[in-house]
């Protein structure tokens, strides 16, 4: 009996330690120091493109206590997108910022292609802004939105060509719908409001339904603080000419932080398992516990009952 009652209550202590366990148990979201640490990126020391090296946890803002507020789904995920939309055109600037305004290609079917723009055309006027480069064209179109642009161009270096930009749809024109390309490094990309909305919505339709519902609006938080920290790194910071091809961009560090936390819900139910398996075994071990003890209890009884019985018939033979 006493052994049943030791193995009554190690089970009872068992079960409540494993039971802490269950209710301490949580997904743990990604944190850009951990994206940092798992890729070789170049920091650029004092505005110069011979100093350099790697970029570590300690080089991230922290955000303040009181900045870290906690939203609704939709609001975390448009938020995050406008950070990482300021982001990008500040880590493409400086090279959109040098990169002449020449048409390397046109869409077809865009409205720069029925407008009558040509590869090899130098962008001279968008409205009545000069364009000097790129990242002008792309500022000028995003100033004031409109479903229709004039230009003017210089074609084949002598003849100035006026031209007129329209969209079918009559939705406005800006950098990613106007159908020009010019000749810069493919990692840079100058981000519009639109564009903004469309990969957040994006993510709304392919990544978050992905996520357990449980988990999806800290999961959108937790986008929404990165992209926060990672926009505050200063402009300087990342250096776009640097010789490792690896670099900071929305798109990988979106891939990563969604994989991330895949991985981790994975990880947290795979562990809530293995506790309740085990919560199961110590159930079952109590539950033998109490049918040895209560068994070793009726034994006793039976036992007692017996010897008192016999002393009984015993002191009436005296």
């Amino acid at each position: 009996m006493l052994f049943s009652l030791a193995t009554l209550l190690g089970a009872a202590g068992e079960l409540s330690s494993s039971s802490s366990d269950l209710k301490n148990l949580k997904v743990v979201m990604p944190s850009l120091e951990e994206y940092v640490n798992s890729q070789a990126i170049d920091y650029r020391l004092n505005n110069t493109t011979l100093n350099t090296r790697r970029l570590k946890p300690s080089d991230i803002p922290k955000l303040a206590d009181d900045a870290v507020v906690t939203v609704s789904v939709d609001d975390a995920v448009n938020r995050a997108f406008q950070y990482f939309a300021e982001f990008e055109n500040k880590r493409s600037g400086p090279i959109l910022t040098v990169t002449t305004p020449n048409v390397e290609s046109v869409e077809p079917g865009s409205p720069a292609d029925i407008a009558g723009v040509k590869p090899g055309d130098l962008i001279l006027f968008v409205s009545s802004i000069k364009i000097e480069s790129a990242m002008g064209y792309y500022q000028a179109l995003n100033e004031k939105l409109s479903s229709e642009t004039s230009l003017k161009l210089l074609r084949n270096k002598q003849n100035n060509i006026s031209l007129a930009m329209k969209n079918p749809n009559r939705t406005s024109i800006n950098g990613s719908n106007s159908g020009i390309k010019f000749a810069a490094p493919p990692e840079a990309v100058y981000v519009t409001e639109l564009d903004s909305k469309r990969m957040a919505d994006q993510y709304r339709r392919e990544m978050l339904p992905a996520i357990s519902i449980d988990w999806r609006s800290e999961a959108a938080n937790n986008l929404m603080q990165s992209a926060k920290r990672l926009n505050l790194i200063a402009k300087a910071v990342i250096d776009p000419t640097g010789s490792s091809p690896s670099k900071i961009q929305t798109k990988d560090l979106l891939s990563w932080q969604h994989k991330k936390v895949l991985e981790r819900i994975d990880v947290y139910f795979s562990q809530r398992r293995k506790i309740e398996n085990t919560n199961a075994v110590y159930l079952t071990g109590m539950g033998d516990a109490v049918v040895g003890f209560v068994c070793s209890l009726i034994i006793f009884i039976i036992a007692a009952a017996l010897f008192w019985y016999q002393r009984r018939i015993a002191g009436n033979k005296s």
